[in-house]
């Protein structure tokens, strides 16, 4: 893993030449300049398990006014200086703190119950690296971007930037929001799990995730029981009203990857 390589390539992208056709939908900007695309979170016990988890792009509701005067390289390292996983500006990152822990149970039967120690023990970033708007809501650059415009020069420099970044840092697994681009991840010839945005939580979850849902699971194992409950007690965000559909969620993945 070479993440210099990583910092000298995104800082060296001009994203304001090469996405200047999107420059009037993009929200990551300032005084016309397109910031830069920012380089994975990569936990310093990252190559225990070479796991990196990827979320879509990063909402507007993250204010950018904390960026606009940041400096070129502070832009491109946000993620990867954030001090704590609190930091990270990925709006469900707690919810996908506890998945990679439960996928940790499931498959190396390590049981790490602090969100910190999971943080440490990752990469994460977004698959892309510029985020859209429109009248002040966010557009997903995967479904709903070529409603405005033709998607497909954003997806290549992104598809670009995150192949780079996934050939440095050479997970043994990647674990992807659904979407367009985990067809780019497969033909990288990198294993890779599928798993619902969060965010699907927040809006229903189709009515799936309750005791007499088609996600429900009954489960033995205390300890991924307990596990469960302590990342539960963690999650103090917006995702806190949903912890009963959350833990049903955790389960459900949990058994699909014990069984496998």
């Amino acid at each position: 893993m070479n993440i210099k390589k990583i910092i000298r390539k995104f800082e060296e992208f001009d994203s304001t030449k090469n996405l200047a056709e999107y420059r009037e939908l993009l929200s990551t900007k300032h005084n016309g300049e397109i910031f830069p695309p920012y380089i994975p979170h990569v936990g310093s016990n990252y190559n225990k398990y070479n796991i990196m988890m990827y979320g879509m792009a990063q909402s507007i509701n993250k204010p950018w006014d904390a960026l606009k005067n940041k400096t070129r390289a502070k832009k491109v390292r946000q993620l990867y200086d954030a001090k704590d996983y609190e930091s990270i500006c990925i709006a469900p990152y707690k919810v996908m703190l506890a998945i990679a822990g439960v996928y940790i149970y499931a498959k190396y039967n390590d049981s790490i119950e602090s969100f910190s120690d999971i943080h440490n023990s990752i990469a994460v970033s977004n698959y892309y690296k510029f985020s859209f708007s429109k009248n002040g809501n966010d557009i997903n650059p995967d479904s709903d971007l070529k409603k405005h415009q033709s998607p497909n020069k954003y997806w290549e420099e992104n598809d670009a930037l995150s192949i780079y970044e996934l050939t440095e840092l050479n997970p043994s697994i990647v674990l992807s929001f659904n979407g367009r681009h985990n067809a780019v991840i497969k033909d990288q010839g990198l294993s890779f799990i599928k798993i619902n945005d969060p965010s699907w939580i927040l809006q229903g979850a189709s009515g799936v995730l309750n005791s007499n849902g088609s996600w429900f699971r009954n489960i033995n194992d205390l300890t991924v029981k307990h596990l469960i409950d302590g990342y539960l007690n963690q999650i103090d965000d917006k995702y806190s009203g949903k912890k009963d559909a959350i833990k049903i969620y955790l389960t459900k993945y949990y058994a699909d990857w014990k069984k496998t």
